[in-house]
Protein backbone atom coordinates (compact mmCIF):
# COMPACT_ATOMS: atom_id res chain seq x y z
CA UNK A 1 0.00 0.00 0.00
CA UNK A 2 2.87 2.36 0.83
CA UNK A 3 4.38 1.73 -2.61
CA UNK A 4 1.10 2.58 -4.35
CA UNK A 5 0.67 5.79 -2.34
CA UNK A 6 4.28 6.74 -3.01
CA UNK A 7 3.83 6.06 -6.74
CA UNK A 8 0.62 8.16 -6.84
CA UNK A 9 2.27 10.97 -4.90
CA UNK A 10 5.33 10.94 -7.20
CA UNK A 11 3.09 10.90 -10.30
CA UNK A 12 1.11 13.85 -8.94
CA UNK A 13 4.28 15.84 -8.26
CA UNK A 14 5.80 15.06 -11.68
CA UNK A 15 2.57 15.91 -13.47
CA UNK A 16 2.55 19.30 -11.78
CA UNK A 17 6.11 19.93 -12.95
CA UNK A 18 5.13 19.53 -16.59
CA UNK A 19 2.29 22.01 -16.70
CA UNK A 20 2.39 24.36 -19.62
CA UNK A 21 2.82 27.94 -18.46
CA UNK A 22 -0.14 30.19 -19.08
CA UNK A 23 0.60 32.68 -21.85
CA UNK A 24 -0.89 36.16 -21.61
CA UNK A 25 -1.80 36.49 -25.28
CA UNK A 26 -2.93 40.11 -24.92
CA UNK A 27 0.31 41.15 -23.25
CA UNK A 28 2.36 39.40 -25.95
CA UNK A 29 0.26 41.12 -28.66
CA UNK A 30 0.97 44.46 -26.99
CA UNK A 31 4.71 43.73 -27.14
CA UNK A 32 4.38 43.04 -30.89
CA UNK A 33 2.41 46.29 -31.30
CA UNK A 34 5.20 48.19 -29.54
CA UNK A 35 7.79 46.61 -31.84
CA UNK A 36 5.72 47.66 -34.87
CA UNK A 37 5.51 51.22 -33.48
CA UNK A 38 9.29 51.27 -32.96
CA UNK A 39 9.76 50.01 -36.51
CA UNK A 40 7.67 52.87 -37.91
CA UNK A 41 9.63 55.37 -35.82
CA UNK A 42 12.90 53.86 -37.06
CA UNK A 43 11.76 54.21 -40.69
CA UNK A 44 10.87 57.86 -40.12
CA UNK A 45 14.28 58.40 -38.49
CA UNK A 46 16.07 56.30 -41.15
CA UNK A 47 17.59 54.31 -38.28
CA UNK A 48 18.81 51.17 -40.02
CA UNK A 49 20.44 49.76 -36.88
CA UNK A 50 17.10 49.87 -35.03
CA UNK A 51 15.35 48.23 -37.96
CA UNK A 52 17.95 45.46 -38.16
CA UNK A 53 17.62 44.89 -34.40
CA UNK A 54 13.95 43.99 -34.94
CA UNK A 55 14.93 41.03 -37.14
CA UNK A 56 16.35 37.62 -36.26
CA UNK A 57 19.79 37.18 -37.80
CA UNK A 58 18.44 34.57 -40.28
CA UNK A 59 15.25 36.50 -41.16
CA UNK A 60 13.83 36.81 -44.66
CA UNK A 61 12.27 39.91 -46.20
CA UNK A 62 10.27 39.81 -49.39
CA UNK A 63 9.79 43.35 -50.60
CA UNK A 64 7.77 44.30 -53.65
CA UNK A 65 9.50 44.08 -57.03
CA UNK A 66 12.81 42.79 -55.61
CA UNK A 67 14.44 39.47 -54.80
CA UNK A 68 14.08 38.07 -51.28
CA UNK A 69 16.70 39.16 -48.76
CA UNK A 70 17.95 36.36 -46.53
CA UNK A 71 19.86 37.23 -43.38
CA UNK A 72 20.63 40.42 -41.50
CA UNK A 73 23.36 41.62 -43.88
CA UNK A 74 21.13 41.32 -46.96
CA UNK A 75 18.30 43.07 -45.10
CA UNK A 76 20.69 45.86 -44.08
CA UNK A 77 21.82 46.34 -47.68
CA UNK A 78 18.19 46.43 -48.84
CA UNK A 79 17.34 49.08 -46.23
CA UNK A 80 20.39 51.15 -47.19
CA UNK A 81 19.30 51.05 -50.84
CA UNK A 82 15.71 51.92 -49.93
CA UNK A 83 16.74 54.92 -47.82
CA UNK A 84 19.14 56.08 -50.55
CA UNK A 85 16.27 56.28 -53.05
CA UNK A 86 15.48 60.00 -53.17
CA UNK A 87 12.20 59.45 -55.05
CA UNK A 88 10.75 57.93 -51.88
CA UNK A 89 9.56 60.50 -49.36
CA UNK A 90 10.37 58.42 -46.29
CA UNK A 91 9.10 61.07 -43.88
CA UNK A 92 5.56 60.47 -45.19
CA UNK A 93 5.58 56.81 -44.12
CA UNK A 94 2.58 55.68 -42.07
CA UNK A 95 1.68 52.17 -40.98
CA UNK A 96 -1.52 50.80 -39.54
CA UNK A 97 -1.88 47.41 -37.86
CA UNK A 98 -5.02 45.50 -38.82
CA UNK A 99 -4.46 42.49 -36.60
CA UNK A 100 -1.94 40.79 -34.34
CA UNK A 101 -2.27 37.08 -33.59
CA UNK A 102 -0.14 35.26 -31.02
CA UNK A 103 0.00 31.46 -30.88
CA UNK A 104 -1.35 29.72 -27.79
CA UNK A 105 2.18 28.50 -27.08
CA UNK A 106 3.39 32.11 -27.07
CA UNK A 107 6.37 31.49 -29.33
CA UNK A 108 5.00 32.54 -32.74
CA UNK A 109 2.98 35.56 -33.79
CA UNK A 110 2.12 37.60 -36.81
CA UNK A 111 1.09 41.16 -37.46
CA UNK A 112 -0.79 42.27 -40.57
CA UNK A 113 -1.48 45.78 -41.77
CA UNK A 114 -1.29 48.54 -44.32
CA UNK A 115 1.20 51.28 -45.02
CA UNK A 116 1.40 54.35 -47.18
CA UNK A 117 4.01 56.80 -48.31
CA UNK A 118 4.58 59.33 -51.05
CA UNK A 119 6.82 58.88 -54.07
CA UNK A 120 8.13 61.51 -56.51
CA UNK A 121 7.41 60.66 -60.15
CA UNK A 122 7.84 62.54 -63.39
CA UNK A 123 4.14 63.43 -63.23
CA UNK A 124 4.24 64.62 -59.63
CA UNK A 125 3.94 63.12 -56.18
CA UNK A 126 1.98 59.88 -55.96
CA UNK A 127 0.76 58.12 -52.86
CA UNK A 128 1.62 54.44 -52.62
CA UNK A 129 -0.46 52.13 -50.46
CA UNK A 130 0.88 48.76 -49.38
CA UNK A 131 -0.17 45.72 -47.42
CA UNK A 132 2.22 43.73 -45.23
CA UNK A 133 2.59 40.70 -42.97
CA UNK A 134 5.37 40.14 -40.46
CA UNK A 135 5.89 36.81 -38.70
CA UNK A 136 7.59 36.88 -35.31
CA UNK A 137 9.28 34.15 -33.26
CA UNK A 138 10.22 34.45 -29.63
CA UNK A 139 13.97 33.82 -29.49
CA UNK A 140 15.66 33.74 -26.08
CA UNK A 141 12.63 35.46 -24.57
CA UNK A 142 12.56 38.29 -27.15
CA UNK A 143 10.24 38.72 -30.15
CA UNK A 144 12.15 38.89 -33.45
CA UNK A 145 10.79 39.27 -36.97
CA UNK A 146 11.62 36.13 -38.95
CA UNK A 147 9.65 36.82 -42.16
CA UNK A 148 8.47 40.16 -43.50
CA UNK A 149 6.59 40.53 -46.75
CA UNK A 150 4.88 43.50 -48.33
CA UNK A 151 3.54 44.49 -51.69
CA UNK A 152 1.96 47.50 -53.24
CA UNK A 153 -1.67 48.12 -54.06
CA UNK A 154 -0.42 50.58 -56.69
CA UNK A 155 0.63 49.34 -60.14
CA UNK A 156 4.35 49.61 -60.74
CA UNK A 157 5.21 53.25 -61.30
CA UNK A 158 7.24 53.87 -64.44
CA UNK A 159 8.61 57.23 -65.49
Amino acid sequence: MKKILMLLFTSFILTGCYRTPVIDIRAEAEVIKNIEDQWTAAILAKDIDKIIDIFAWEAVTMNANTVACIGAQAIRESQESWFADTTILHDTFESTIDTIEVSASGDLAYARGNARLSIKTSTGIMEETDKWVTIYRKINGEWKAIVDIWNSDTPTLKD
